[in-house]
């Protein structure tokens, strides 16, 4: 029996057959026809456990889920503690918490004032309607090959096999240029009418090729000479993983 207070299971063949029933049935089939009956069960730094106590390392980390490792010491205090006190709040009116937060994203975010909060893929939706109400523009570029999440404006981002399947990849407000070609980059903001170019600083989902020299900066001087922003995807750069606070 594992029992884990909250639920339970007689084994982890019930857990294949309740996931495959309630959960995903596809992906669920996927890993055991490839013969990977793989459930995990405790966690901790980069280790993982599964139900038959097997031990692994974790050399995938779920991108930038688990920058800081899995069930961090530091960050699970942090939660226990705050949980005594707060819970999840009320957007409307000012926030202890939000507040102290804010304060310690800014200190160690150059150039910027403010921190905005957003749950997840959202931040990137966040970031093209703040971009598209601050030029009055709506056209958004992306490089080929890049990935940016599945939220709403996120996933037109994306090539086809992530814009497709949920009908957004016909529109001409999405555009997507080629990784380390400056000339058509150039091109596609001369005309003045691009919100925002977005960039994984480290093109992770596109397998980490090598930038050319000053490819980013180079992008940015671009946004800046047309008017358009420029949005970093830190989510698997970012919290340290390039070995300082943020990539950009």
């Amino acid at each position: 029996m594992f029992d884990y207070g909250m639920f339970k299971f007689s084994s982890k063949e019930e857990v294949f057959e309740k996931s495959e029933r309630y959960w995903n049935p596809g992906k669920t089939r996927f890993w055991r026809d490839a013969g990977i009956d793989l459930v995990i069960d405790r966690r901790e730094g980069y280790e993982l456990f599964d139900m038959d106590g097997r031990r692994l390392i974790d050399l995938h980390i779920n991108g930038g889920t688990f920058n800081l490792g899995h069930r961090n010491p530091e960050i699970v205090d942090a939660l226990k503690t705050a949980l005594d006190h707060f819970d999840i709040g009320n957007h409307w009116f000012p926030s202890m918490a939000r507040a102290a937060l804010a304060e310690a994203l800014v200190k160690v975010s150059p150039g910027f004032d403010y921190a905005f909060f957003s749950p997840g893929g959202e931040a990137v939706d966040v970031a093209i309607k703040s971009a598209r109400y601050t030029t009055k523009r709506r056209k958004i570029v992306s490089i080929v090959k890049g990935y940016h999440g599945h939220s709403g404006l996120s996933v037109a981002t994306g090539d086809a096999p992530f814009s497709k399947i949920f009908l957004s990849d016909r529109s001409d407000e999405f555009l997507q240029g080629q990784f380390n070609d400056r000339e058509a980059m150039q091109q596609a903001l001369s005309l003045r009418d691009v919100a925002a170019v977005i960039i994984e600083t480290i093109p992770a989902t596109n397998g980490f090729p090598m930038l050319d020299h000053g490819y980013n900066r180079a992008v940015k001087e671009l946004c800046q000479r047309y008017g358009a922003l420029y949005i970093a995807d830190e989510v698997q750069t970012g919290l340290l993983r390039t070995g300082q606070m943020w990539g950009w």
